[in-house]
């Protein structure tokens, strides 16, 4: 069964990631804004869902969340990974 954004990804992010993010116009909790298929000049496509896991695991910067005590475990980034894999359902 495909990784479910709402199901299995929205519930790794804090509510304090959230209210940042959608401070910084990045709406993570929002599928329709997570799945969008729309490319930027880094990512061919789903550039808001590539460039959210980018930041997580810290390729972009500044990572994603910012205290270290809050950054996500392995098993947490391969779950996103997966899900993107999957189809970003």
């Amino acid at each position: 069964m495909p990784v479910q954004f709402a199901i299995q990804i929205l519930p790794l992010f804090r509510p304090h990631d959230i209210v940042c993010m959608k401070n910084q116009h990045y709406p993570i909790n929002d599928y329709a804004f997570m799945s969008d298929v729309t490319g930027d000049a880094s990512f061919a496509d789903h550039a808001h869902a590539r460039h959210v896991y980018a930041r997580l695991t810290g390729t972009e910067k500044p990572q994603m969340p910012p205290d270290a005590g809050g950054r996500w475990s392995q098993q947490n980034l391969d779950l996103y990974a997966q899900w993107m894999t999957d189809g970003f359902q």
